[in-house]
């Protein structure tokens, strides 16, 4: 969405009560005037629908057992908290982020919190497996980047009329299914490597 620069004469006593909605919000005074004017007009700016975006997945998360929906870091920022169902249930971290000016919808930063070396590379060989059957079943075009316990999927979605609701639904759908997968990745782990990640833990104390 492009913007233009506009010179607009209002009274002082009106700039005053705008200054003061802005700071309650944490928006600059142009922020706080286009959405007023953008709500008076019915016009869905990027940061309204971020929040909306947002504000939907969090009532979705909320009726989930295994995760946990945390305060937004930023305006086009929402972050998701699970547990690894194996062994001393490292977190998982869902980041969410939406792109308001870019070609791509958004992002989502997946980091699992462990400095266990072979459990590190037990999730990148998990991140392997998925980006390769993702791109050979679901999207041959699926853009990856992962390094050790972090992976990052760049979100693309066709550009076809789809509601604010619905956008939320699929964000959170795909961020389940990817944490039921894990989950099942490593609940079906081979004996040996469970036997192996029990000795260096036990080490470890």
């Amino acid at each position: 969405m492009s913007k233009s620069v506009y010179s607009l004469v209002l009274n002082d006593e009106v700039v005053e009560l705008i200054d003061k909605m802005a700071r309650y919000n944490g928006l600059s005074r142009s922020n706080m005037i286009e959405k007023i004017l953008a709500d008076a007009t019915g016009y869905e700016t990027p940061e309204k629908r971020a929040f909306s975006v947002f504000e939907e997945i969090e009532r979705l998360i909320s009726k989930s057992q295994s995760m946990r929906y945390l305060s937004q870091p930023s305006q086009y920022m929402a972050s998701i908290m699970s547990a690894l169902d194996y062994r001393y249930n490292p977190a998982i971290k869902y980041s969410v982020e939406l792109f308001p000016n870019s070609d791509h919808l958004g992002q989502l930063k997946v980091t699992l919190r462990t400095q266990n070396s072979i459990l590190i590379n037990l999730i990148s060989d998990f991140y392997t497996l998925y980006t390769y059957l993702e791109k050979k079943y679901y999207n041959s075009n699926a853009v990856f980047m992962f390094d050790g316990a972090k992976i990052t999927r760049l979100f693309d979605f066709p550009a076809v009329n789809i509601t604010t609701k619905e956008l939320a639904e699929q964000l959170t759908l795909y961020v389940k299914q990817f944490d039921e997968l894990l989950n099942v990745y490593f609940n079906n782990l081979t004996s040996d490597t469970n036997r192996l990640l029990y000795l260096v833990e036990k080490k470890k104390k």
